[in-house]
């Protein structure tokens, strides 16, 4: 059981850490491999990644919202509800360009 909970904080840290960098245009460590630069911007283009900044942020996310264990039940809705909003802001990022 104590597995099931950490694997749902990770992914819910995780949807967490990837949607408000995006959403809100927080700073974050972006890495370009064509130039082989790390910038820590909120703009990211091309081919850099920002990959990196979404772990960094999830990993804020999870030592500022610890908390007492729940019920895994709540745990598998949150992170659900928060892996569905994910899907639907990299969607409308997809579709507006289309």
């Amino acid at each position: 059981m104590r597995e099931l909970r950490a694997a749902l904080w990770g992914v819910s840290a995780f949807a967490l850490g990837y949607l408000l960098p995006g959403t809100l245009r927080l700073p974050t460590v972006a890495y370009d491999p064509v130039a082989r630069t790390v910038r820590f911007t909120s703009q990211v283009g091309g081919v850099a990644m920002r990959y990196y900044g979404d772990l960094l942020w999830a990993a804020a996310a999870v030592w500022i919202f610890r908390r007492p264990s729940r019920p895994v039940a709540v745990l598998a809705g949150a992170t659900l509800s928060l892996v569905a909003l994910d899907v639907a802001f990299y969607l409308s990022r997809l579709l507006a360009s289309v």
